[in-house]
């Protein structure tokens, strides 16, 4: 029985500290990953707005052209 008491007393500490590793380890890594996400986000968002105003700019020359052949 005190063979079963000793495993449980280890397997016990060994998860808290594992758990207080990843108190300590967990903050920084969710930073990390919070940037990669703004920077992916900010990628995304540019791309978007640039070729929206490549959208417009094409739409603008069409139908300028056109008015110019008189349609």
């Amino acid at each position: 029985m005190m063979k079963f008491a000793a495993g449980l007393t280890a397997s016990g500490i060994i998860g808290f500290l594992l758990l207080e590793a990843l108190k300590i380890l967990m903050v920084p890594i969710t930073a990390w990953v919070m940037g990669l996400l703004a920077i992916a986000l900010k990628i995304v968002l540019v791309t978007l707005g640039a070729a929206a105003a490549l959208g417009v700019g094409v739409f603008f020359y069409r139908r300028s052209q056109k008015a110019r052949e008189g349609y």
